[in-house]
């Protein structure tokens, strides 16, 4: 019975993590600017804010995965402190491994529509009836509130995928992840 156990959680967390490689669009391709990715530590060193333009904006229209050190509320919106990172998946135990990147950590906005979806470990895994690899939506306050909560090496281990708009603001937030 042990056996097939792990067989069935072995196969779930390789579901969700090609689900996660999918749905994110960071399965390795490079075409188009959805799937453009820095090297770790690549991210460039201007603070993202909300009013400056596309052209002067390096994150307008892609997508990014982050770590992050912190995030607050400042003048109703929601700001996140991040810097490139990389994410690989580690097939020997069907997980990811995320790799920081080196840089300076620059603060994005995130619109005030914008989705957050969180997995463990970030929300906790105190969701009955779903997987730790299911990502759940989460308001933005409890967001800063889970991501403050958890302990430092939890939260420097944890990895994100964020998507901008055209003007270089956060639209969504995924953690990924791990179990």
């Amino acid at each position: 019975m042990h056996a097939s156990r792990h067989r069935a959680t072995s196969r779930l967390l390789t579901f969700a993590a090609f689900t996660a490689l999918a749905l994110t669009g960071c399965g390795g391709t490079t075409e188009g600017p959805a799937a453009t990715s820095s090297p770790a530590g690549a991210m460039p060193t201007a603070t993202a804010t909300a009013t400056a333009p596309a052209a002067e904006n390096p994150f307008a229209g892609t997508k990014q995965f982050v770590t992050t050190d912190r995030a607050w509320t400042e003048g109703g919106l929601t700001k996140l402190s991040v810097r490139s990172a990389e994410k690989k998946v580690n097939t020997q135990f069907d997980t990811w491994e995320i790799v920081p990147g080196t840089g300076e950590f620059v603060t994005v906005t995130l619109t005030k529509d914008a989705r957050v979806l969180l997995t463990v470990p970030i929300r906790g895994d105190d969701a009955p009836g779903t997987s730790g690899g299911e990502p759940l939506p989460t308001s933005q306050a409890e967001f800063i509130t889970l991501l403050t909560q958890l302990e430092p090496r939890t939260r420097e281990g944890a990895g994100f995928d964020l998507s901008f708009d055209g003007e270089g603001r956060v639209t969504k937030v995924q953690s990924l992840y791990k179990p």
